[in-house]
Formats: structure tokens, C-alpha cells, sequence
């Protein structure tokens, strides 16, 4: 290429290209990967920025007609990114063309649960633009996005060993996301919440006991639940200090012995009817102690050199026995079955290995039920984009979203229970409330727009000065 005017020069930075065509000049942004087959590095373009004039940059048209108004959604990203600076150092180290796409992506997800066909409108009519200039969020640039990131396993997979490092202990178990893209050979057909059968895929998930964040995420073949493939998956982490705690379609016999085969370390819900179990009237508990205001009541007995710990929940009980009555009323059961298995109501059984008492177990079981719950809602947010998914590399691009999303969600939630709020707002309460603090952008200059009085009750008790951080 000739020699470049002065103005089109100051547009060419690290990261960035000029390409003419004519006498015209245009900027993309663009990076380069290693070619083991050409054996030299090779040249991608992430994002076409627009022409070059003595000017300035004209950015393509569909950027221009997406910045619609001057109103920027403000707070909820600028509570999102309180939370999101130790995973942002990471990605940058990590992922260094794509950090700033990668975050952008989970947090608008997260505050709208917006499809990837709307991220860049969202992008652009919130501070996103100002937190993440150089997130690129065209569909064309996120389907490319995704394929980098999942054919990028190996990186991904120091990055989760570093996210982790700090814990003591992961906790792992399996999940599924139901899809509907035709492309994915691992998809296999299960059942919905509504009983439905769609094709699905599992999913691995680790988290930390004690920071309650995720840990790591893999995408498995299927709707597999061996131990095996937990074995398989755990070696491949690198992740030592690990416990599998697993829900009652996890147990089997097998699969107990291949988790004390390797010496994994496991708490496992067994069905209620499990023969070890021993069941015993409610008058016959003697230790209790209390989750969430809840009490617990539990016995335990020994089996083999493991400890089966059963809890009673005494509201629980009631609340099932009353269902279970009604079945006897419609004819659907009988009095002589009832009184077989009465002592079973409100029960829940968990073996272990660990060495844990019987509150800590409990606690550490729940836990996997919170994480799972946090999950359940970002699939539903997320969900909806599974048929963008081209190839089992674009899903695991996309997996890796989720978990940063989730990370984020895991860190929001865990500071309103830290500020005790839960009880009166979920995290997209939160998100929802905060999004109604806005910037005005008048003349390129920005001001803060009128915030209602229910965002500002919100903003008093989270005690992050949301408004003071904008600078205005």
C-alpha cells in the first residue's frame, strides 16, 4: 500500500487495519491467530468500524440507525461492572482481542436477557458503549465470536484453573440446556419441566464452596449421568480439591464405585427408597438445627464407613402428607399405604463420604440447589439463542458466555444476601430497578436523567453510590 495520508494514519493502531479500495479508505478491527498448518500466524478481522474521512470514522449504517436517542440505560450495567473487575482482568489476560465482547455480551444478557440479534442495539443505547468501547456486536461478528472462543478449549480451560485457584474445595454436578438447533451431534432427546421430549445437551458445572462462583463449564455428549464422565471431566479441569454433589438421578450403585474407586469425595440424595435408609417418627429426632429460619431436624446412621445423614423439614412434611391425604380421598391410594410410608414425608436423604457434620452437608447439598437455580434462570434468559449454534465449537463459545453471565449473576447474588435482601428482591428485581437510572446525552455532553424514588430506596440499601460513580 502507498504511503497513507495523515489522517487516515492516526486511525491505524495496534489491533486496527486500513484497507483502500479506490480512493477510498476503510478500518476493521482485527487480530491473528497461529495457522499450525501454514505454520505462520494468520490475519482475522473481528469488526468492520467504516470509512475513513479527514474527518473521522463514518461508522456502517446499521450502527448509525441503532443509535436511537440520546438516553442510556446507566445503573444496572454500572452495578453489574462493581462486580465484574476479577473477571475482566482474567478475560483481558486470556482472551485479549475479545475481552470487551465477551463481558458486554454476559452483562446485557443478563440485565435484558436480550437474543444475540438485539445485543449490539442494547449495546448502543446503553453505557455498555462507554464501559466496553471496543465490543464488537454485530450478529456477523458474534457468530465469529463464538467459534473462536469454543475452538479455544485449551485456553479456556487455564482460564478456568485460574478462576478457581483461590478455592479450597469445587463442588460439581451436572445440568442440560434444551436446544433446537439441528447442527449439534451430541444433542440427545429428554424431558422438559413440562414433561416434553426435546433434544438436549449436558453440561458440566463446577463452583466454588466458598466464593459461591462457578467454577468451570464443559459441554458433554448427550443426557448422560455417569460418573465416568464426571471422572473424565474432572481430570481434564485440572482442579484437585473437588466434591461431586449430585441429585437423586445421579445415584446408582455403579456409580458410587467409581467415584470411591478414584477417591472423589461426593454428597449424594438418595432416593427415598433406598434400603439403608432407616425412617423414624418425627417425635424420635433429637438434633436440629436451622437454614434460612427453617428448621431442620436429622438423624444419621453409618453404612460401611460412610455416613447416611436423614433430615426432617417439618413444614414440608405437612405440606406433602396434605397431598398425599387428598390422593386417599380421590381413590388414587389407600390408608394401609399411607401408614407404610408416613415417616418418609418432608425427608430428604444424603450420603457422604466426606467427614462432614450434619449441618455443613445440608449446607453444602443447598448450595448446589442455589447454583442450579441461578443456572435454571440464565438458561432461561440464554436459552433462546441455542439454535444460533452451528457446530458443537460455536456451543461451547457460547457456553463460556454463560458462565461469565453467570459469574456475574453468582457475585450480584451473593451481595444481596450479604445486605440481606433477597427476601425482598431477586437479582433481576435489582437489575430491573437499577436500569431506571439513566444518562442524557445532550450535545456530547451527558447528565444524569430523573431517577424515580423507588430506584433510589434500591440504591440507599445495595450501599453502592450507583449515581456518584457515574462522575457527573
Amino acid at each position: 500500500m502507498s504511503k497513507l495520508p495523515d489522517w487516515v494514519l492516526k486511525h491505524k493502531k495496534k489491533g486496527m487495519a486500513v484497507e483502500k479500495r479506490g480512493d477510498k479508505y476503510y478500518l476493521t478491527r482485527v487480530t491473528s491467530v497461529w495457522d499450525p498448518e501454514k505454520k505462520r500466524a494468520r490475519k482475522i478481522t473481528l469488526e468492520y468500524l467504516g470509512r475513513i474521512t479527514p474527518d473521522g470514522v463514518i461508522p456502517p449504517k446499521r450502527k448509525q440507525e441503532a443509535q436511537i436517542g440520546g438516553i442510556l440505560d446507566a445503573g444496572n450495567l454500572l452495578y453489574i461492572r462493581e462486580f465484574s473487575k476479577p473477571i475482566e482482568n482474567l478475560l483481558r489476560e486470556y482472551f485479549p482481542h475479545d475481552w470487551q465482547s465477551i463481558i458486554s455480551i454476559a452483562a446485557i444478557k443478563l440485565c435484558y436477557g436480550s437474543p444475540f440479534k438485539q445485543v449490539q442495539f442494547r449495546h448502543l443505547t446503553s453505557i455498555s458503549k462507554q464501559l466496553w468501547p471496543e465490543a464488537a456486536l454485530s450478529k456477523n461478528s458474534i457468530t465469529k465470536l463464538l467459534e473462536r472462543l469454543g475452538s479455544q478449549w485449551p485456553i479456556q480451560r487455564e482460564f478456568f484453573s485460574e478462576i478457581a485457584r483461590i478455592e479450597t474445595h469445587m463442588a460439581i454436578d451436572l445440568s442440560h440446556i434444551f436446544t433446537q438447533s439441528k447442527n449439534i451431534p451430541w444433542a440427545e432427546y429428554g424431558y422438559n419441566g413440562d414433561h416434553i421430549r426435546k433434544p438436549q445437551v449436558n453440561i458440566l458445572l463446577m463452583w466454588g464452596i466458598t466464593t459461591n462462583t462457578p467454577g468451570f463449564l464443559k459441554l458433554l455428549p448427550g443426557s448422560t449421568h455417569s460418573a465416568k464422565t464426571l471422572i473424565n471431566a474432572i481430570r481434564e479441569s485440572g482442579i484437585q480439591e473437588v466434591i461431586v454433589v449430585a441429585d437423586k438421578g445421579f445415584w446408582s450403585q455403579e456409580n458410587l464405585k467409581a467415584l470411591e474407586k478414584t477417591n472423589l469425595e461426593y454428597v449424594l440424595a438418595l432416593p427415598r427408597t433406598f434400603s439403608m435408609i432407616k425412617y423414624i417418627p418425627q417425635s424420635q429426632y433429637k438434633h436440629f438445627f436451622r437454614y434460612r429460619d427453617r428448621v431442620q431436624w436429622w438423624h444419621s446412621i453409618d453404612w460401611d464407613g460412610r455416613k447416611i445423614y436423614n433430615y426432617l423439614d417439618k413444614e414440608l412434611a405437612v405440606n406433602e402428607e396434605s397431598a398425599y391425604l387428598r390422593m386417599v380421598e380421590e381413590g388414587q391410594s389407600s390408608m394401609s399405604q399411607y401408614r407404610k410410608i408416613r415417616n418418609r414425608f418432608g425427608t430428604l436423604a444424603l450420603l457422604t463420604d466426606t467427614g462432614l457434620d450434619a449441618e455443613k452437608v445440608y449446607n453444602l447439598y443447598k448450595a448446589r440447589k442455589d447454583i442450579e437455580h441461578a443456572f435454571d434462570t440464565l438458561q432461561n434468559t440464554l436459552g433462546a439463542d441455542t439454535t444460533w449454534m452451528q457446530s458443537r465449537i460455536s456451543f461451547q463459545g457460547y457456553l463460556f458466555i454463560m458462565f461469565v453471565a453467570l459469574y456475574l449473576y453468582s457475585k450480584i447474588l451473593d451481595h444481596l444476601k450479604r445486605k440481606d435482601l433477597l427476601n425482598q428482591y431477586s437479582v433481576n428485581d435489582t437489575l430491573t430497578y437499577l436500569s431506571k437510572v439513566t444518562v442524557v446525552e445532550v450535545n456530547r455532553k451527558t447528565k444524569i436523567g430523573e431517577i424515580p424514588e423507588q430506584t433510589k430506596k434500591m440504591i440507599k440499601r445495595i450501599e453502592i453510590p450507583i449515581t456518584k460513580k457515574l462522575g457527573i
